[in-house]
């Protein structure tokens, strides 16, 4: 199984299937977020949300949480 950062870090690279499983696994997310707008907006306002959330992935920057999610990770496989 991928884990988000992975999906993350290949989706960054242009990878399509990734961002593909980014963006389901946002799903619920977004559909909750998008459910307080009125239904004339829901369509435009989830590809928005989606457009923001692919803008969100290539400006993340993968050397800023590696040193963190190792260390999490290694406490987490620990427990």
């Amino acid at each position: 199984m991928n884990t988000l950062l992975d999906l993350t870090i290949r989706a960054k690279e242009n990878d399509i299937a990734a961002m593909e499983a980014v963006l389901i696994r946002f799903q619920p997310k977004i559909k909750k977020l998008s459910s307080s707008a009125p239904y004339a907006w829901k369509e435009d306002m989830e590809q928005e949300l989606c457009i923001q959330l692919i803008k969100a992935i290539h400006r993340f920057e993968i050397k800023e949480v590696e040193p963190q999610w190792n260390f999490s990770h290694r406490l987490h496989s620990a427990i």
